[in-house]
């Protein structure tokens, strides 16, 4: 059974996947309300000097779609690493080896995926590191019989 603190480290594990979930959905339809923008063909009509100009704008749906794909695609890798290297292992108890990956993913996703579930993994981190302390702790004062 996990102990406080991996527990915690367990939820804001659970927490920020809940979130990239919630920003990787909210970019697939804002990404397809983009893309059906200019699938669509945007018109600009104008008049100048009593003539009316028509002119179709280039439709960029498909590198708007290629672009996007490939931020959705990292969005996915960092979902399914956050949870197979850090939530499974916690949800095993296999709370050392959680410990490494939960600070290096953190810095990497404050650094290049976003603030929020960078800083919910360090403090991932800290309360797993305090779940190793408190059991090491608890190994050495206890008396051998």
């Amino acid at each position: 059974m996990l102990d406080s603190d991996a527990s915690t480290a367990k939820t804001l594990t659970l927490v920020t996947i809940i979130l990239q979930l919630i920003f990787f959905v909210i970019g697939i339809f804002g990404t397809i309300l983009f893309a059906a923008f200019f699938a669509i063909g945007t018109v600009s009509t104008t008049t100048f000097n009593n003539t009316i100009v028509t002119t179709n704008l280039p439709n960029y749906f498909g590198l708007v779609a290629v672009v996007f794909s490939v931020f959705f695609l990292i969005g996915l890798l960092w979902i399914l690493l956050d949870y197979f290297l850090i939530y499974k292992k916690l949800a095993e108890e296999k709370v050392r080896e959680a410990e490494t990956p939960s600070i290096v993913l953190g810095i990497v996703q404050l650094i290049f995926a976003g603030v929020i579930p960078g800083i919910l993994l360090i403090v991932a981190y800290v309360k797993i590191r305090d779940s190793l302390e408190r059991s090491a702790r608890q190994t050495t004062q206890s008396p051998s019989v």
